[in-house]
């Protein structure tokens, strides 16, 4: 497929594009002469260089006889160009030199990535850009793929959302092309000698991978003319399509016919799941990018303040959750989603809850759409958008690709942002569509009555009209008791940050020994300098993390206290203000994030409320059953999910199984929780970390409210998080220990461990390097070539920094023991292999993971969660990284192979553990 172009040239965009004050990249728009359109983003302070394409062209453009050609096309582009012939090279080359890679296929546009040291972003690029002018689309390789395609089918085919989504596709207008299966699997993409796959393949690719329908978007610290020089030199490659197509692009049919509006779905889900979603069929949504209608309508809609439809029918115990504006979007048409989760009353009371959403709509229609509520939504958009936290350049990347398909060049960035002014005219049209006769009624529940079956995932559903009694008791629903949102407090224009104390121009945390039991790091950050602040507080509470039964008693009260405190606190959330509750191994912590000036009142409200807050016994029991049901549903996860957990469980103290945790839940009482509750926090110390846009005085609230309001004066002992050794796990201490645990999936999974003895940092080191030598290789031999499953792939795993190595793979076609053997084998081979590896290689790892080590942080939020998790590891000089890319670099190729060797081969060091399905059956 290679061609020979003309000189590619370039016009450059006159246009501005609009920014955040605190976005420091520089931008620049080309359009090549072969139509190709490129963003190029010079980013000085990138230690990592990203591209992305964007290709107009996704499911919706398969041929009928050939669905999932899209996806499957998505597969095929990394195996191989004419100049890169093997299928690993790309790969193998994004991997060595710190990158990774990633694509998606969506219902109109498909979108391919990667990142990578910025020293080798040109080659890389060479290599990914090949991918659209010179694809082989081996034969070989397309018989392999398809087994690969199936086996990500296979993997899919107990999800909820998937099945919900295959049903929402059975139920639309079979002339729409959203009605295709995007997946694809082995019936739908049959390569047989009378209709061989490879020909629809280029056809499809001829027909839509062409440059006037692609975009292109390069970020490096390359200057704005080396980048464009890139894109002139790579995406001018491609070369220009001959004609304009010849099938219209523009999608005039209905998503639904008149039949399938007014109507009602019934669906059994495999777990225990009650939930009811409306939904109402909308026009297009993209024209009004610039005035958010539908998501100022959806603000007002989904508000869980007091007074708000969600608090009414949570007090009701109708529903546990209640979500507004989701639902899938196109070209020509956008599903606007109600969604709630529903207690077992709110079973009973369906009817009654859409009277009161319809008549909450039209409450809306009639006076919610006031200029104030508009400029108080504007106003808090904009806020977020002035005080932008820059984006990693590997997500940032594809976000933009995807951008230049839907907004001007001007609106590149601020085009999410964009709120004009209200749009009266839409929003009119939009209230003429959320009517009860253009209204789908989905139910989700076990007990829901069904005739028919979805063939693809096997879900079983009912559709049917809605009864002309129940249409007319919705059309007249007037009245509801729900309030529209008042004015919102925490919203305001005098968000500025503070200034910098001389005391403060320091270049880490801050230890301060407040108490005994109570310590402080704070940070005013002198980089990130906007108007937010993180304060993380670890409760170390020995007696609540002793036991199962307690375990599950805290995990109650954190769901009790976010629920309680999420009414009183939603105009703070709203107005940018996060917070969580959540227990872990040492005790619990809470985390509030958001405007820096609102953090520590919201914190000392909740210190308050941890002391004083109780619960009404009926929502008690509906929080309980929810956990219950969650915790039961586990055992359906996915086979992968189920392994890491029970390692977990197996070898990190104070972590315990959710089958265990619903048992101690069931069991327990109103009166025995309460009994708990009140010596829940004695024995009880805390750790703080404040950082960002706060200065240290202003914690004097929050400090006094910790030592007031809780025995915070002696120290508590901390647990011993070291993890379990596989020596104590095994039977036999020198072999390998296969266990299996049964699982409610029909896939098998296996997951072989290493584990070091010591957890000293040359050891940690050692584990990295592996990992990064050993995942290209796995992949290719497991995934690509013996095409064991669609899940395979390697992570580093440190526990209280003990090196963890952990060789996975899912698979719907292999069981357990052939998986087993097949990790074994691996890593015999690998070991053997090492021998041949090359200096250079081994150099390429240590500069691969060091470029990971010393990368900046790009946000506050990401350097936050950073400290905070060096205080968490004891880590008291933030210097274990840097610490640790000293022993990236200390290790010589000549000792290192050796080590790695001796790691590989001694099965002291090793746990096998997999998955075995019960009542295993490939045909349900």
């Amino acid at each position: 497929m290679a061609s020979t172009t003309a000189p590619a040239s370039a016009e450059r965009c006159v246009q501005s594009i609009i920014k955040s004050p605190t976005d420091h990249r520089d931008y620049r728009i080309i359009r090549l002469s072969n139509g190709l359109r490129c963003a190029l983003v010079h980013d000085a302070k990138s230690q990592q260089a990203a591209v992305s394409t964007a290709v107009h062209a996704g499911h919706f453009h398969d041929p009928q006889t050939a669905q999932g050609l899209a996806h499957f096309l998505e597969h095929m582009l990394f195996l191989g160009t004419e100049e890169f012939p093997e299928p690993e090279d790309y790969q193998h080359f994004v991997s060595q030199h710190g990158g990774s890679h990633n694509a998606w296929t969506g219902t109109e546009y498909s979108n391919y990535y990667f990142n990578i040291d910025p020293e080798f972003l040109e080659p890389a690029l060479d290599r990914f850009i090949r991918f659209f002018y010179q694809p082989l689309f081996s034969q070989d390789w397309i018989t392999k793929e398809l087994q690969s395609v199936e086996s990500e089918f296979q993997l899919k085919r107990k999800d909820e959302l998937r099945r919900l989504y295959q049903v929402h596709k059975a139920t639309v207008n079979p002339a729409h092309p959203f009605s295709k299966f995007s997946v694809g699997n082995l019936n739908t993409l049959q390569d047989t000698a009378d209709n061989p796959l490879r020909p629809r393949l280029l056809e499809f690719f001829k027909t839509w991978y062409r440059p006037d329908r692609m975009t292109l978007v390069i970020i490096g610290p390359q200057s704005l003319e080396q980048l464009e020089a890139l894109a002139l030199n790579y995406g001018g490659r491609i070369p220009a399509a001959p004609q304009p197509l010849s099938e219209p692009t523009i999608i005039s049919t209905s998503l639904y016919l008149p039949s399938q509006v007014g109507v009602e779905l019934q669906v059994r889900p495999l777990k225990a799941a009650k939930r009811l979603i409306l939904t109402f069929a909308l026009p297009s949504i993209d024209r009004d990018y610039a005035h958010k209608t539908t998501s100022f309508i959806a603000h007002i809609l989904g508000d869980e303040g007091p007074g708000s439809l969600f608090s009414e029918l949570r007090h009701r115990h109708w529903v546990n959750s209640l979500a507004a504006g989701g639902g899938m979007s196109g070209s020509n048409f956008k599903d606007f989603n109600i969604n709630m989760q529903l207690t077992e009353q709110g079973l009973k009371h369906v009817d009654d809850i859409i009277c009161d959403v319809l008549a909450l709509i039209r409450k809306v229609a009639a006076e919610g759409l006031e200029d104030w509520r508009y400029r108080e939504r504007q106003l808090s958009v904009s806020q977020a958008f002035r005080f932008q936290e820059p984006a990693r350049a590997s997500d940032l990347a594809p976000q933009l690709a995807v951008n230049m398909h839907h907004y001007p060049n001007c609106d590149l960035i601020f085009g999410d942002y964009r709120m004009d002014g209200i749009n009266a005219a839409f929003a009119r049209e939009l209230f003429e569509c959320m009517q009860p006769d253009n209204m789908r009624v989905t139910l989700i529940h076990r007990q829901v009555e069904t005739d028919q079956h979805e063939p693809i995932y096997g879900t079983d559903y009912t559709i049917q009209p809605l009864n002309e009694k129940r249409l007319e008791r919705f059309r007249s629903a007037q009245q509801t008791t729900a309030e529209l949102p008042k004015k919102n407090r925490f919203i305001t224009d005098q968000l500025e940050t503070q200034p910098l104390l001389d005391d403060e121009l320091v270049e880490q945390p801050q230890f301060e020994a407040v108490t005994p039991g109570l310590r402080l790091w704070h940070w005013h950050d002198p980089d990130f300098r906007v108007p937010k602040a993180h304060i993380y507080t670890c409760f170390y509470l020995p007696k609540m993390v002793a036991t199962p039964a307690n375990f599950a008693c805290a995990r109650l009260w954190s769901e009790l206290l976010l629920d309680g405190l999420n009414e009183t606190c939603y105009d703070a959330e709203v107005a940018g203000l996060h917070f969580n509750i959540y227990p872990q191994q040492q005790g619990l912590t809470l985390h509030i994030s958001g405007l820096s000036a609102a953090t520590v009142p919201l914190a000392v409200q909740i210190i308050a409320e941890l002391k004083t807050m109780r619960f009404e016994q009926k929502r008690w029991q509906e929080l309980r059953q929810k956990l219950i049901n969650n915790w039961r549903a586990a055992m359906t996860n996915k086979p992968m999910n189920v392994l890491f957990s029970r390692l977990n469980i197996s070898l990190q103290p104070n972590t315990y199984a959710v089958c265990d945790l619903a048992d101690h839940l069931e069991a327990m009482t109103f009166n025995t929780f309460e009994d708990w509750l009140n010596t829940a926090l004695e024995p009880i110390n805390a750790d703080v970390f404040a950082h960002g846009d706060l200065q240290r005085q202003q914690l004097d609230d929050y400090i006094h409210a910790l030592t007031d309001q809780l025995a915070l004066h002696n120290r508590v002992e901390q647990a011993d998080l070291k993890p379990t050794s596989f020596t104590e796990l095994k039977v036999q201490p020198k072999a390998r220990l296969c266990a299996s645990l049964v699982t409610y999936h029909q896939e098998q999974a296996s997951i072989l461990a290493l584990q070091s003895f010591t957890q000293d940092l040359p050891a940690q080191a050692a584990y990295l390097l592996l990992n990064q030598l050993m995942s290209p290789i796995l992949f290719h031999e497991l995934r690509t070539e013996q095409q064991l499953g669609y899940v395979v792939g390697t992570t580093y795993l440190p526990i209280q920094q003990v090196p963890h190595l952990l060789l996975y793979v899912q698979s719907s076609q292999y069981d357990a023991d052939h998986l087993n053997a097949a990790l074994v084998e691996f890593i015999e081979i690998f070991a053997e292999q090492l021998e041949t590896l090359r200096p250079a290689d081994f150099k390429r790892a240590q500069q691969a993971i060091l470029a990971q080590l010393v990368e900046k942080d790009t946000n506050l939020r990401v350097r936050s969660q950073r400290l905070w998790s060096s205080i968490t590891q004891n880590d008291h000089e933030f210097n274990r990284l840097h610490e640790l890319g000293i022993a990236i670099t200390n290790w010589q190729h000549s000792s290192f192979i050796p080590f790695a060797q001796q790691l590989l081969r001694n099965e002291e060091q090793q746990l096998l553990i997999s998955t075995m399905p019960k009542n295993f059956d490939t045909d349900s």
